[in-house]
């Protein structure tokens, strides 16, 4: 009986371990065939969802083997990584005529300026010189795998939020790994 509860015992660990391991590579497979959501909150700031990645080290090593190259530049030890973030930005906007003015210090000059954006066009020498400010929020937040009432608990996934302050700027690539 002893040698029969010890068996059965181990094959239900198992089989936990293999569920969970399903469904973390189900998890996957659904992050990594899903488009980033984008929507707005206050009618003026960008927002950009996705749910996270979950990888071991194993397949960080197989798959993603610039991105531990980089971690060990920054001198972080595998064992401590907890996470990466990925954000790309692109900044597009149109500044007509009648919104530049000359540079105080140099004549030649055309400059705009504004909270998010300072550009200075050189006529003599042919430059232009620019400054672009983004401001980005990324909020992470855990899925809670069961919900009854007003308890959670358990832990499905993660979801990254990244909230864009810059109005002319848009977030074109967004990913985040949990590491397990």
């Amino acid at each position: 009986m002893l040698v029969m509860f010890a068996s059965i015992s181990a094959l239900w660990k198992m089989y936990s371990a293999e569920k969970q391991e399903r469904e973390r590579q189900q998890n996957n497979v659904e992050v990594l065939n899903s488009d980033i959501k984008r929507y707005k909150v206050r009618d003026s700031l960008n927002v950009a969802s996705i749910d996270a990645l979950k990888y071991s080290i194993g397949e960080m090593k197989k798959y993603r083997a610039e991105d531990l190259k980089l971690i060990s530049d920054l001198k972080i030890k595998n064992k401590n990584l907890e996470s990466l973030t990925k954000v790309s930005t692109s900044v597009t906007d149109t500044i007509y005529k009648d919104r530049w003015h000359p540079a105080p210090n140099n004549p030649d000059c055309l400059e705009y300026s504004d909270k998010w954006a300072t550009v200075t066009a050189c006529f003599k020498d042919s430059t232009v010189s620019y400054s672009v400010m983004d401001s980005l929020d990324i909020v992470v937040s855990k899925v809670p795998k069961h919900k009854f009432l007003w308890w959670s608990w358990g832990t499905k996934g993660y979801k990254v939020n990244v909230v864009n302050f810059n109005p002319r700027s848009t977030i074109e690539y967004l990913e985040y790994i949990k590491m397990e």
